[in-house]
């Protein structure tokens, strides 16, 4: 459902009382803690204020898959701040919305839900990541894993077969949640609640005119179809049991590796071109220039992967759909392990 100017004026309310508190508050000995101060920035702009509920609550949702993480203990336990306090940061300003909705927590059936991904990972005792890791002597750093089954992953391990699959294939409904995305598009929320509580109902934007109603603008980025391999930067004990996997390839030449497969495809398609590196994690509702390449963004609500991503872009427009190829890039052996569950 969408939001009313009646629901914006009681909420803001909410949120004006409790910012005076927290400027009050920072006046006093003692400042403002953290939380409090991440807390103020978002009273100060209430960004969520005019979202739908569902979104919200599919924001929660995504914030709490990346506020924890398993340990190679097979322990759930909450991101170091020494790694980042991003989404830390974006929990508070969550519960302060929910403050201003409910008056208290976000809802207990909410709360499951957002838990029940993390369940998962104990469905048939320790997570499988930990008997998969269980013996490996992890490389140091730079490396690249590569997660799956092993039927597939010993193939390419020992004669470089790697399957490219095309972006759009993995919108798919039979994948797995933390699988399936829309790798063809990219969408931004734009706060529309100032104008709304002004009473209007469309922007000026660039100069197009959009009308938003009682919601925030929607501003969807669509883009051709590419090619592209996903792997990730080191070992999480989280991916097996995210991928449906039970073995991973460390690849500890990650140079060579990625020397190989471009050449390979760029022997083929030489008009494409390449990618490589980290992805980006945007935020929706906050990050409208965090990058430039769509090809290497994704959602944040995946940023606890860490993915790595190679993928090749046509430089022209592909006339005809594209469908997953194999690609072979010679043996792996020399630079990359096999690392497996144990077989029952």
């Amino acid at each position: 459902m969408t939001v009313t100017r009646e629901q914006l004026r009681q909420r803001l309310a909410v949120i004006e009382a409790r910012r005076h508190h927290f400027e009050w508050q920072s006046k006093q000995p003692g400042m403002l803690k953290r939380h409090e101060a991440w807390r103020h920035a978002y009273l100060a702009r209430p960004y969520l204020i005019g979202a739908p509920d569902d979104r919200v609550a599919e924001r929660f949702c995504h914030i709490f898959m990346n506020v924890m993480e398993l340990g190679s203990d097979g322990r759930v336990r909450p991101v170091s701040h020494l790694d980042t306090t991003e989404f830390m940061e974006i929990f508070t300003h969550i519960l302060e919305e929910y403050g201003a909705r409910t008056g208290g927590m976000p809802p207990d059936k909410l709360i499951a839900s957002a838990r029940a991904p993390i369940a998962r990972y104990f469905e048939h005792g320790p997570p499988i990541a930990v008997e998969m890791f269980k013996n490996y002597q992890t490389p140091e750093p730079p490396y690249l894993v590569k997660y799956g089954k092993r039927q597939f992953l010993e193939p390419m391990l020992e004669h470089g077969t790697i399957r490219l699959a095309n972006a759009a294939s993995y919108n798919d409904a039979s994948f797995l949640a933390s699988v399936r995305d829309d790798e063809t598009s990219r969408t931004f929320f734009i706060p529309t609640y100032d104008d709304r509580l002004e009473g209007r109902r469309s922007m000026d934007f660039r100069g197009q005119i959009i009308d938003f109603g009682d919601d925030d603008i929607v501003l969807p980025m669509i883009f051709e179809d590419y090619y592209l391999f996903s792997l990730c930067e080191q070992i999480h004990y989280r991916m097996p049991t995210d991928f449906g996997a039970d073995s991973a390839l460390v690849i500890r030449n990650p140079g060579l590796f990625k020397q190989r497969l471009i050449s390979t495809f760029l022997s083929q398609y030489p008009e494409w071109e390449p990618l490589e590196g980290p992805v980006t994690y945007y935020d929706p509702y906050r990050d409208y220039s965090k990058f430039s390449v769509p090809e290497m963004a994704k959602h944040f609500g995946y940023a606890y992967q860490k993915e790595f991503r190679i993928a090749f872009r046509p430089r022209a427009t592909v006339t005809s759909g594209l469908a997953p190829m194999f690609l072979s890039i010679g043996s792996m052996r020399d630079y990359a392990d096999l690392a497996s569950a144990p077989t029952l």
